[in-house]
């Protein structure tokens, strides 16, 4: 029997990587006549360079940059060809410390300018897990643009406080020649009530007045950039940051699963199998939205091929043809988080019986 494993990563637990090698070892410790293949995969959070790395062979390159609060950093990204896979959340990602109001992009403009300097033209950008909110002001002016206060003074680096303090911008002197895919699985735009102050800066530590300051900030930084990106699907996606590039740069906003679906051939790889086995840390109605696990279901259904989800954690939904949690009645939430590769390695033992 053909088996492909393709989970997302168990939040915080496990890498995708080690939830394919942990589900593989158990059913094989049952059956080892199974002909199995793993797929590591991620739909734009974390995780996503390395799925890359593994399906196109890619390269690691360590850069030098700096944290949402200026703090210098090393961060990875992957390249293959003329590509550089640049998870924004690496040097932009959200952090113990949330203070959004104080938090800035440029260290993924300077991930991006340092790929394009060594001649990675071709950037697939993940859009997932980020901890500002100042729309890409921060990148950009990494990337060369100048945001300009009352007095004309050049703001160094841009964070989520000065939005509402830009009089001038200018894009002259900005990096050219960037081809990017923005892998973004949010349809939020980049202000308003369903924007990416009011939607994700709580979750950064925006209180009730930071959220209002800092939509009326990106509304302003809106009017300043080359392009209206008011209404662009997808655009509030990283504090914004998705909107401010795309408004100087274009490209193409797709949905992350789908940008590594095409790479991977992952509808290939279902057809070509039996059984397709998937999970995440917590398969919950949020899944249900387009999260990996529903849409690695969809094309197993597309293909009639027999889905089975097990994840660490299953709460109120039905997907697939069945269902395996790693907690239920016999495993407590606090075991299965002290031991997830023995737990889910157990579990995946019984799960073609």
């Amino acid at each position: 029997m053909k088996i492909l494993i393709c989970p997302d990563s168990y939040k915080g637990t496990l890498t995708s990587e080690q939830v394919c090698a942990c589900i593989k070892d158990g059913i094989l410790q049952a059956d080892n006549t199974h002909e199995i293949y793993t797929l590591p995969f991620a739909d734009g959070g974390e995780g996503f360079a390395d799925c890359f790395k593994n399906i196109c062979k890619g390269n690691s390159l360590y850069i030098n940059a700096h944290d949402i609060y200026n703090r210098p950093i090393k961060a990875e990204i992957i390249t293959f060809g003329s590509t550089a896979v640049i998870e924004s959340a690496k040097a932009s990602g959200l952090q113990k410390r949330k203070d959004v109001m104080q938090a800035s992009s440029y260290g993924t403009g300077e991930l991006i300018k340092s790929a394009v300097s060594q001649g990675f033209s071709d950037i697939i950008l993940a859009l997932g897990g980020s901890g500002c909110c100042d729309g890409g002001a921060g990148a950009l002016s990494s990337l060369g643009a100048g945001f300009y206060d009352e007095n004309y003074t050049k703001i160094a680096v841009p964070k989520g406080k000065d939005l509402n303090y830009i009089f001038g911008a200018g894009f002259r002197n900005i990096v050219k020649g960037i081809n990017f895919t923005y892998a973004c699985d949010v349809e939020n735009e980049l202000f308003g009530k369903n924007g990416a102050a009011y939607v994700f800066a709580p979750q950064k530590g925006a209180n009730e007045s930071n959220v209002k300051e800092l939509d009326e900030g990106l509304k302003r930084l809106n009017a300043f950039l080359p392009n209206d990106v008011s209404s662009v699907k997808g655009g509030g996606a990283a504090g914004g940051l998705c909107a401010g590039l795309y408004s100087v740069y274009g490209g193409e906003i797709k949905s992350g699963f789908d940008v590594l679906s095409e790479y991977s051939n992952l509808e290939e790889k279902i057809k070509a199998s039996d059984i397709v086995i998937t999970g995440e840390g917590k398969t919950d109605s949020q899944t249900l939205m387009g999260k990996l696990p529903y849409r690695v279901s969809l094309l197993a259904k597309k293909h009639g091929k027999k889905c089975i989800v097990i994840s660490g954690e299953i709460e109120g939904v039905s997907l697939g043809d069945e269902m395996y949690s790693l907690i239920d009645e016999n495993t407590t939430a606090q075991q299965a988080i002290a031991e997830p590769e023995k737990t889910l390695t157990q579990k995946a033992k019984n799960i073609l019986k």
